[in-house]
């Protein structure tokens, strides 16, 4: 293990895991930030134009179904011609949801979102990368690998990330946003 970076003046170690697990958050909450955002112009968009998608026949059992490809229309319907006006309107509602997508900004948003998505997973594997010097740059650690590997509430009661949740809320350093499951 190669030693702490250390200040030129006093020679003194410098643990660098607080400058990147800010750097990891500051790109968690930008992340957070970009994917409101496309969810916000994804539900005008909804209001404004509607799913792109078209009602299929119900099933035997009644339930109401959708399709949002071709491919599902062409499984549901039989060939003819109500299949062929499905596909037609689906293509249809497809078109204008795309045509209002791009004027609404949502592709832009969406590769912002997915460009600081990958920038998050970087800096968490630089956090983790990097080796921990003291009991809070364990924590920090900990607290990368839960937000971002941790699979979500189906799992929370399983090993090992609920004994991690326990081992981090039992620390000082943990805000209670972190400790919470995520999903």
């Amino acid at each position: 293990m190669r030693p702490p970076e250390r200040t030129r003046a006093a020679g003194v170690p410098v643990d660098p895991m607080p400058r990147l697990f800010a750097e990891f958050r500051d790109l968690l909450e930008r992340h957070a930030a970009a994917l409101a955002t496309s969810d916000r112009i994804k539900a005008g968009l909804i209001v404004r134009v509607g799913y792109p998608r078209v009602t299929l026949p119900r099933d035997a059992d009644g339930v109401r179904r959708y399709a949002t490809d071709a491919a599902t229309v062409t499984q549901a319907m039989p060939p003819g011609r109500g299949r062929q006006r499905l596909l037609h309107r689906l293509a249809g509602r497809q078109h204008r949801w795309d045509a209002a997508a791009r004027e609404a900004g949502l592709l832009e948003a969406q590769l912002r979102e997915a460009i600081l998505d990958g920038a998050v997973l970087t800096a968490a594997d630089s956090v983790l990368a990097t080796p921990a010097w003291t009991y809070h740059a364990v924590g920090l650690k900990l607290m990368v690998l839960l937000s971002v590997h941790a699979p979500g509430p189906a799992a929370e009661a399983t090993a090992p990330w609920r004994e991690l949740r326990l081992i981090l809320a039992g620390k000082s350093i943990a805000p209670r946003s972190l400790c919470a499951p995520r999903g």
